[in-house]
C-alpha cells in the first residue's frame, strides 16, 4: 500500500486559505530517487527471508509462522504515517526492510501448509486458487486506496489496511491449522482421504 500511497501523497491538490485564496500543495514533495529507494527497500527484507520461510514453516508449522508473518507486516504499515511524518528518510527505509522481512516469510510457509493440506494430485490447482488472491488484489487495490486517499487522507491508507490485518490474523490464528489432525472441524471421511492421499502421510 506504500507504492500506491507515495504516488497519491505526491499528486497535487488545492487549498482555499481564509482569505479565499486557492492555492496548490503537495503532501510530501519526496524526489523521485528517493521513493525508489523507499519502494526498494522491502524487497532486501523479501529477497533474504525466503528460504528462512520454509524452513521456519517446515519447523514450527507453515499457518503459524505465515500468520505471525502477516501480523507483524500489518504493525508496521500501522507505523508507518508517523515514520512518514518524521519525514526522516533512512528511518522509512529502515522501517521498510523489516516490514519485507517479515513479507519474506509468508510465499514459503504458505506452501508448508499446502503440503499438509492438499493432495499432490490437486496441490497446484489449489495453490493457484490461493495466490490467485494477491493478483486480484493488484487489481483492486489502487481505486480503493484512492478513495481512501479522496475521502479520509493519505494516512488512512495505512490504518484501515492494518486493521484489516489484524482482523484477518485473529481469524486466521483461530481457524487455520497446520495438520488436518489439529482441526477439530475435519470430518473422518475427510480426515482419512487425505492421509491416504498426502504424500508425507500424517505426520
Amino acid at each position: 500500500n506504500l507504492v500506491y500511497a507515495l504516488g497519491l501523497m505526491r499528486t497535487p491538490y488545492n487549498v482555499t486559505l481564509d482569505n479565499g485564496t486557492v492555492v496548490e500543495k503537495i503532501s510530501f514533495n519526496f524526489e523521485m530517487q528517493v521513493i525508489s529507494h523507499v519502494i526498494s527497500s522491502s524487497f532486501y527484507g523479501f529477497v533474504a527471508t525466503q528460504i528462512l520461510g520454509g524452513w521456519l514453516g517446515a519447523c514450527l508449522g507453515g499457518s503459524r509462522v505465515f500468520g505471525v508473518g502477516m501480523a507483524f507486516t500489518a504493525l508496521f504499515s500501522l507505523v508507518m504515517p508517523f515514520v512518514v511524518n518524521t519525514g526522516v528518510v533512512n528511518l522509512l527505509i529502515a522501517i521498510r526492510v523489516i516490514q519485507g522481512l517479515f513479507e519474506g516469510v509468508t510465499y514459503p510457509s504458505i506452501i508448508a501448509v499446502w503440503s499438509r493440506w492438499a493432495p499432490p494430485q490437486e496441490r497446484a490447482r489449489l495453490v493457484t486458487i490461493a495466490f490467485s488472491g494477491s493478483y486480484f488484489a493488484t487489481v483492486v487495490t489502487p481505486p480503493v486506496l484512492r478513495l481512501i486517499v479522496k475521502t479520509l487522507g493519505w494516512s488512512y491508507v495505512f490504518y484501515i489496511t492494518s486493521i484489516m490485518g489484524f482482523i484477518w490474523f485473529a481469524v486466521w490464528w483461530t481457524v487455520v491449522k497446520d495438520k488436518p489432525e489439529d482441526d477439530s472441524h475435519i470430518s473422518t471421511e475427510e480426515l482419512k482421504y487425505l492421509r491416504e492421499n498426502l504424500d508425507c502421510g500424517p505426520n
